[in-house]
């Protein structure tokens, strides 16, 4: 009888054990793919930003056709130069431990007259390149990165406003 309730006890005690270590594991696990869908759902969101801002361009300046660039000069339908660059966000490169940027849009409006403060397009950026295919279409790849998890996507944005000019 003092053998059942020793092994008995063990056994608790190993099903107690196990039972604990998959709570850890199982709240790792599902941290992780909280965070890298958080990274998705801010990604999307913010590179859709991105593509409208480029699609209401009228010409993509630079890059020239067949070059590959980390910014993007335009101009859009009132005939502004938009530029598409990256800037260093050194409060997320703190907490991330890895430089991270901030995808900026500035517009400039060639008489000078207009003064445009620039805006933040995308956040937790590892890479951004432009690759014009021509004058009225660019290759946009972009890698992200937040928590643990990383994020890439390349897409071609077709200027919609090219045949405006």
């Amino acid at each position: 009888m003092v053998e059942l309730i020793i092994a008995l006890m063990i056994l608790s005690f190993a099903v107690a054990g196990g039972f604990r270590a998959f709570q850890v594991f199982a709240g790792k696990a599902s941290q992780n793919l909280s965070q890298r869908l958080i990274l998705q759902m801010e990604a999307r969101r913010a590179i859709v930003g991105l593509y409208k801002a480029v699609q209401d361009g009228i010409e993509v300046v630079i890059p020239a056709p067949g070059q590959t660039l980390p910014y993007l000069v335009f101009r859009d339908f009132l005939n502004n130069v938009q530029i598409v660059y990256l800037e260093k966000d050194p409060e997320l490169s703190r907490e991330e431990g890895e430089d991270l940027y901030k995808v900026m849009i500035g517009v400039r409006d060639p008489s000078g007259q207009k003064a445009v403060k620039p805006k933040v397009l995308m956040r937790y950026v590892t890479g951004l390149n432009f690759t014009t295919h021509h004058v009225g279409g660019v290759f946009i790849s972009c890698s992200m990165r937040g928590g643990k998890g990383r994020f890439s996507m390349v897409n071609y944005v077709r200027l919609k406003n090219m045949a405006a000019e």
